[in-house]
């Protein structure tokens, strides 16, 4: 009671003092959303901001000094994101912010200190009732409008809005049961739609990285709700409802368009957010091939177009290898995948058996035996393959899903479920292996669960046929 009494009284006091006219020019030139807000929205965002920058404690990293600067820059994006809510918010369960000035990570002594620490690069952190921690240099980039659509202070602040309601699980505090209700039925059909464009790789709106869980979700919509809102209204029309409802604003009203085509400082073009990062992963994986050994490079691209469903193109790449090495079982085994899938199933049996004669414990060769012996009818003989492919390797998620096939085609549902279930925690994003449980919990008369694994199977990749 003492302490809130405190904090209230040293409130009034920071209030009651009128907003620096060079805070104010700074917000206009820092924070484009300032300038453009409504009257009250700004007002909030001026006495929000004085708050921050006056209670928290913001710390520098080793040397690194955090000027006055830096301070109302982070407070007044942070401020902008609560400026919708009735009342001032003063993020009241965050007490330090950390800045680095560079991208952030951790030294091995500090891991060992702490080993909550993740390990890695990072731009920016958010931890469940703990510090937000940011790279200046990050922040200072996004200002200039390099970087459309991105924003690490609304990222970092929207985790933190996450966590208030015990844990960051994409699903912020929304008040009651019904728009609870609401907000998971619109941000799980997403979610998943973005993480089926992020594993077939096709260029989205929102920032593939929100396909990594709930959290990121949010978090990265968060940052497109606010940097492009009229692309993401136009595109994503209920979660831009969803998250105007929660933020108590609609920042289409005030925030001019985002042109989608930035020019950096080289001449050169800014693409929009989801098309750049699919452009960077692809000139990535380019370099990555032509270091490679010409047959490992052909070996990944093969992969890359039997992960993509270009099976006749992946079918050419694997005769070129084998061409060159008959005795290649790998190669053999993944033609046999490919020939499969292009029902051309004499060939796939040859290519099988090729591959196990060589090396009888090859797992892909043996899911592929197992499916071929699924389709010729023989699902008891298939099931033995299945069998070994899983004994050699549990964690194969395609020998999961070939051994639960074979269960449900001889009548165990609940076997396949189990394995299904094995095959979701370990790559949760994978649409057949939702749809197979669906088909197995059908089989078991429990048709709401079945029809809820379709869906999010239907929602993973859309352009399916799943019938």
């Amino acid at each position: 009671m003492f302490f809130s009494w405190f904090r209230r009284r040293r409130r009034r006091r920071l209030l009651a003092e009128p907003f620096p006219r060079e805070w104010e020019e700074l917000l206009k030139r820092r924070v484009r959303h300032y300038g453009c807000l409504p009257a009250e929205q700004r007002r909030r965002v001026e006495q929000m901001t004085q708050v921050l920058v006056g209670e928290k404690e913001w710390a520098g990293v080793g040397r690194f000094e955090v000027t006055e600067d830096m301070r109302v820059t982070i407070a007044g994006q942070a401020a902008v994101m609560a400026s919708g809510f009735a009342e001032p918010y003063f993020f009241d369960r965050l007490h330090t912010l950390v800045i680095h000035p560079g991208t952030v990570e951790f030294s091995s002594e500090q891991a060992s200190r702490n080993p909550n620490l993740p390990a890695g690069l990072f731009d920016g952190i958010a931890w469940h009732y703990g510090p937000v921690v940011l790279s200046w240099r990050r922040v200072r980039r996004e200002l200039t409008g390099r970087a459309p659509g991105r924003n690490v202070v609304l990222h970092e602040f929207a985790h933190h809005l996450d966590g208030l309601c015990g844990q960051m699980d994409g699903a912020p505090p929304l008040g009651d049961r019904q728009r609870e209700r609401r907000w998971y039925a619109v941000t799980e059909a997403e979610f998943l739609r973005l993480a089926g464009s992020a594993r077939r790789g096709e260029a989205t709106l929102l920032d593939h990285y929100g396909a990594r869980s709930r959290a990121e979700f949010f978090a990265v919509a968060t940052e497109c709700f606010f940097e492009l809102p009229h692309d993401l209204s136009e595109r994503h029309s209920e979660l831009y409802a969803a998250l105007a409802d929660f933020y108590r604003q609609d920042p289409r009203a005030w925030l001019p368009r985002q042109p989608p085509v930035l020019a950096d400082a080289s001449g050169g073009q800014w693409v929009s957010i989801g098309r750049r990062d699919r452009r960077r992963d692809d000139v990535a994986r380019l370099r990555a091939l032509r270091a490679m050994p010409t047959g490992d490079a052909l070996f990944a691209l093969g992969l890359e177009h039997l992960r993509w469903g270009r099976a006749e193109e992946a079918a050419r790449v694997f005769t070129r290898l084998i061409d060159a090495d008959p005795h290649d079982e790998e190669s053999l085994a993944h033609r046999a995948a490919a020939r499969l899938r292009l029902g051309r199933l004499a060939e796939a049996r040859a290519d099988c058996e090729a591959a196990l004669a060589i090396d009888p414990d090859d797992v892909a060769a043996l899911c592929v035996r197992a499916e071929l012996e699924l389709e010729e009818g023989r699902p008891e003989e298939g099931l033995a393959s299945a069998n070994r492919a899983v004994e050699i390797s549990p964690g194969d998620v395609d020998a999961r899903l070939s051994r639960a096939r074979l269960w449900l085609a001889i009548g165990r549902p609940r076997k396949a479920i189990a394995d299904l279930n094995d095959a979701v925690g370990r790559e949760p994003f994978r649409a057949e292996v939702y749809f197979e449980r669906g088909r197995a919990k059908r089989a078991l008369g429990r048709f709401r669960d079945a029809e809820q694994d379709i869906a999010r199977a239907k929602l993973l990749e859309p352009d399916r046929d799943w019938e």
